[in-house]
C-alpha cells in the first residue's frame, strides 16, 4: 500500500514532460545583407549551418553557444512578429527571433533580418 501513492506522482511527472516544446532550427547568417527594395527581406545567406534551439517550456533559446532568455513578442506590438515570436535578451543583447509557415524563422533586429532558419523536421 505505501507504493500506491506514488504511483500519481510519477504520472505528472511524465505528463509534465511529454508536454515540453523543443524548436530545433538550422540557420545561416545573413553576411551581406542586400537591398530589399524587390520585396525580398534584405538577406542574402552565407556560410555554415548552425543550429539554434528554442526551448518553450523553460524560455531559453541557445544560439553559438550562449542562452537567452524568451518573452513572447506579439504580432500587436510595435516590433513584435508577424505571426509567433519571441523577444530574446542576454546581458546588453536583445534581439527578435520570429517563426512564420512551414518552418520559415528569422532572427531581426533594429536593421532587419540577420539570420535565417528552418524548423528541422
Amino acid at each position: 500500500m505505501s507504493t500506491f501513492p506514488l504511483a500519481p506522482i510519477f504520472i505528472v511527472i511524465f505528463v509534465t514532460a511529454a508536454n515540453a516544446e523543443i524548436y530545433n532550427y538550422s540557420c545561416k547568417i545573413c553576411a551581406f545583407p542586400s537591398d530589399a527594395s524587390d520585396g525580398s527581406d534584405g538577406c542574402e545567406v552565407v556560410g555554415p549551418i548552425l543550429p539554434l534551439r528554442v526551448d518553450d517550456n523553460k524560455n531559453i533559446l541557445e544560439w553559438r553557444g550562449r542562452k537567452y532568455d524568451l518573452t513572447i513578442a506579439s504580432n500587436d506590438e510595435s516590433d513584435g512578429c508577424a505571426k509567433y515570436g519571441w523577444h530574446a535578451t542576454r546581458n546588453n543583447i536583445s534581439f527578435l527571433f520570429c517563426t512564420a509557415t512551414q518552418g520559415y524563422a528569422a532572427i531581426e533586429d533594429k536593421n532587419g533580418v540577420r539570420v535565417q532558419c528552418n524548423l528541422k523536421r
